[in-house]
């Protein structure tokens, strides 16, 4: 709804420039509180601003303005924790201010929200529109604040000494019993076969840079005891109790090889893929929740969950599950099980930010794999902003994928070499 206020400012203005905000009167009372509060003078109070991402909705900001507050308040709720509050005070401000931390590292943590909501809704966090203020004075119903040099300001905020606390282990202990792959695997499925989930980590790269940003979980399930990968139409004929299992050992088993096989700094992001059956289930999405909550020990920037067997849900449908998974991740993106032949309209307007897919078999030559990628980001880039391509058979593929739209990929598994008859001859005994 719009706010009736004034909303005036002088512009995004330099880095160091002035600005000033005019608050609805909604929120006047809120910043009467702050006008003779210390933290106003110790530089402890910012406004984000939204500005580009109005600016660059054009038309469109009327219709999806409430969104954008939604996001933006999601994000700086899970980015300050219990660091401090805020208040959205005009149509593009939030006021954000953090008693109990520095004032560098206060309005690093406003950057780091503001890039958030950026890429979320523009798929690009542009330097030029990364605007935060630290508010100088409160008089009325004004703001008055300057602009922040975010390069300056992250530089700084690098060179601050850690906090004084425990830091937090790359993965966090499971949190109860749930999150152990030992009670979800193997199990016996409904029709009485013996079936186990396997998971295996797969480095993910953006096409643009090829910087690596995290790892998906790359998952099997296996009939037991002759450890035959099941087809996709024998994953047809599970129950949605047989495909929550999956999940739930999918996640277990991916969090505990992240914990034994990945040492160091904690990753980027990482992909964690959930059926679409498994979060439209309230009981589901509950234990769902309890592993991205471990999981989000484990990365930077936040987790990206990939909704699988998303074909011929409704996208009102699937809309309001994705919503609910908002505040555990960063990103949703929806794994296509085919290539696409007749578009993707059926997932617009359906709360995915991308959509991915795993290359099929028989794609190892260069025509064949470039008539592939052209169908699926022909499909899917009218629809959404992010197009991973799982399994390209090397850097010549992902150079092609990346020509036609792809945003990211992952590298085929190498293949063990099989010896010739006379490699075999000559090996001695």
């Amino acid at each position: 709804m719009d706010d009736g206020s004034p909303s005036a400012s002088l512009g995004g203005g330099p880095a160091g420039g002035r600005v000033t905000r005019f608050a609805t009167a909604d929120a006047q009372q809120a910043l009467e509180r702050l006008q003779s509060s210390s933290i106003l003078d110790d530089g402890k109070v910012c406004l984000m601003s939204l500005d580009a991402v109005r600016e660059r909705l054009g038309s469109r900001w009327p219709a999806r303005r409430d969104r954008v507050y939604d996001h933006a308040q999601q994000t700086l709720r899970r980015q300050l924790g219990p660091h401090g509050f805020f208040l959205r005070i005009s149509e593009t401000d939030f006021l954000v201010a953090q008693p109990n931390v520095g004032r560098i590292a206060g309005q690093a943590y406003c950057l780091n929200c503001l890039r958030e909501v950026l890429t979320y809704f523009l798929g690009e966090a542009l330097i030029g529109d990364i605007m935060v203020h630290e508010v100088t004075a409160i008089e009325g119903g004004s703001v008055a604040a300057r602009t922040l040099d975010a390069m300056a300001v992250e530089a700084e905020a690098q060179s601050l000494p850690p906090p004084a606390t425990t830091p937090a282990p790359a993965v966090a202990p499971p949190t109860s019993s749930y999150l152990s792959q030992d009670r979800w695997t193997p199990f016996v499925a409904h029709d009485g076969t013996r079936l186990r989930a396997s998971c295996q980590l797969e480095p993910v790269f953006q096409l643009k840079t090829y910087g690596r940003i995290g790892y998906r979980m790359r998952r099997r399930v296996l009939n037991l005891p002759s450890e035959r990968p099941l087809t996709r139409d024998d994953q047809r004929k599970l129950t949605s109790g047989d495909i929550e299992r999956i999940d739930f050992a999918t996640l277990a088993r991916g969090l505990n090889r992240l914990e034994q096989e990945v040492t160091g700094e904690r990753q980027p992001s990482l992909i964690l893929p959930v059926s679409f059956t498994t979060l439209s289930s309230k009981r589901g999405r509950a234990t769902v929740a309890e592993f991205f909550r471990a999981a989000q020990a484990s990365v930077q920037n936040g987790l990206i969950c990939e909704v699988c067997d998303i074909e011929g849900v409704p996208p009102s449908t699937m809309l309001a599950v994705t919503s609910l998974m908002r505040p555990f991740c960063l990103f949703i993106v929806g794994r296509l099980a085919a290539t696409p032949t007749n578009g993707l309209a059926a997932l617009r307007d359906a709360g995915l930010q991308g959509v991915s897919i795993e290359c099929p078999p028989g794609l190892e030559k260069d025509n064949a794999f470039d008539s592939f990628a052209r169908m699926v980001t022909n499909a899917a880039k009218p629809v959404v902003r992010a197009v991973m391509i799982y399994g390209v058979a090397g850097p010549r593929q992902a150079a092609i994928a990346s020509l036609h739209g792809a945003s990211h990929a992952s590298f085929a598994p190498a293949r063990p070499k099989v010896r010739s008859v006379e490699d075999k001859l000559a090996q001695p005994a």
